[in-house]
Parts: structure tokens; C-alpha cells; sequence
């Protein structure tokens, strides 16, 4: 092609037509210029298409995490469903001073005892090395940093410092002394039930563990609907690309 038009120059110039030659020129500077151009948008659909989908498997990580976080998630709210039963349940018979019995084990067991998210950050982690502005829907990037930055960091704060603090230096030293824990979660027994029923103090690490289970519940729950929200919305995205 570029012989060709080089030939079509020499020949204009040699029949000494300037006009026609300026013209030629002109029109060779603009197919140089488009050319230029469309080298420019390939280069950078190429790229933006790379991006994507760099982006597009970031969210597919990312719905996995979230997947193995709401299923520890859940297992939490169980968990503390069950303590909090267990808590209850012994707080009506030393209030009620109903004599002890071997149902009242369980309840005993579960007495003691807290949990804690484990959650799956390595697609929030890689995110945050990119740069969050590979996530080009705007609300979809404000729930992934609200969830990860917000969230699990709030929640990480109440199990590592508020339950954990109230399970090993509140209920931990009560549970030590007076009750005889078989196993944990299991069954337990108190070492003196009738003194029991009238000690308030132990009463009232129990009315406490009632109220702090029932609150961890709740914030389990609303973790819950938060990452069945923001998986509903990265499927959103995942299907508009198919």
C-alpha cells in the first residue's frame, strides 16, 4: 500500500500538478490520522475489555468468599440460638427455684461460650491492592467496601472485644468456681444449686449472657441479609455479561 502511493506521488509531482499533489498530501495526513486513531480505540477496547474482565473474575471470587462467609454466618446464629436458650433456661430455674434435674444439664453446658466470623477477604484484599475503581458500577463498589470495611469490621470489634471480654472475665470466673462443666455445649451442672439460687451475682452474668446472645443474634441476622444482598447484586452484574 505504501508503494502505492508513493508511485502516485512520483507521478504527480513529475506532471507538475502542485494542487492536485497538495491534495493527495492532505488526504494522505488524514488516513494517517485515522488510522492513528483506530490504532488508539483497538488499544483501548483491548484494554477496557481486559479490565473487565479482570473485574468480572474479581466478582466471582468474591460471590465464593461470600458464600463460605454465609454459611459461617449462619452456623453463628445457631450457635448463639442455642446458648441463648441455654442461658435462659437456667435463669428461670435458679429465678423460679425450681429444684435441679438432668435436663437442666444441656442448658448448663451451654452456659459458656461465644463465636466468631471467620471471614473469607482474599477477593476484598486483591480488590483493595487493584484499586477499587476496577468495579465500575458505583452502588455495586459502595456495598462490597460498606460489607468489608464497615461490617466485618464492626462485628469483628464486638466478638474480639465486647463478648469475648464478657465471656472470660465476667461469665468465665463465675462458671469456674460454681458450675461443673461435663462439657462444654454440652452438659453441666451446677456445684451447689440451692446456694446458686440465691447468688445475684451469678444471676446477673446470666441476665447479661441472655441479652448479649439475643444482640449477637440480631447482628448475625443483619450481617446475614447484608451478604445475601450485596451476592444478589454481584449476580446482577455476572449475568449482564453473559
Amino acid at each position: 500500500m505504501a508503494r502505492i502511493f508513493n508511485s502516485i506521488r512520483q507521478r504527480l509531482l513529475k506532471e507538475n500538478r502542485l494542487t492536485r499533489y497538495l491534495i493527495y498530501a492532505i488526504g494522505e495526513i488524514v488516513l494517517l490520522v485515522i488510522g492513528i486513531f483506530l490504532a488508539l480505540q483497538l488499544n483501548n477496547w483491548n484494554s477496557e475489555r481486559k479490565e473487565h474482565s479482570k473485574e468480572l473474575g474479581l466478582l466471582a471470587q468474591m460471590r465464593s468468599n461470600l458464600q463460605a462467609d454465609l454459611k459461617d454466618c449462619r452456623y453463628n446464629i445457631r450457635t448463639n440460638q442455642r446458648l441463648l436458650r441455654g442461658s435462659e433456661a437456667v435463669l428461670k430455674h435458679l429465678e423460679e427455684r425450681t429444684p435441679f434435674h438432668d435436663s437442666l444439664r444441656i442448658h448448663y453446658g451451654n452456659l459458656f461460650g461465644s463465636t466468631k466470623l471467620t471471614a473469607n477477604t482474599s477477593a476484598f484484599d486483591n480488590l483493595r491492592s487493584i484499586g477499587f475503581d476496577l468495579i465500575l458500577n458505583d452502588s455495586l463498589r459502595r456495598s462490597i467496601t460498606s460489607l468489608y470495611s464497615e461490617r466485618y469490621t464492626y462485628l469483628d470489634k464486638l466478638e474480639q472485644g465486647y463478648d469475648s471480654h464478657l465471656q472470660m472475665d465476667d461469665m468465665g470466673p463465675h462458671i469456674h468456681a460454681k458450675v461443673v462443666m461435663d462439657t462444654v455445649w454440652k452438659s453441666g451442672y451446677p456445684i451447689d444449686p440451692v446456694l446458686l439460687m440465691d447468688d445475684n451475682a451469678f444471676k446477673g452474668v446470666v441476665r447479661m449472657n441472655v441479652f448479649t446472645r439475643a444482640f449477637m443474634i440480631g447482628v448475625y441476622q443483619g450481617l446475614e441479609q447484608r451478604i445475601l444482598d450485596l451476592t444478589e447484586q454481584i449476580d446482577g452484574e455476572l449475568a449482564r455479561a453473559d
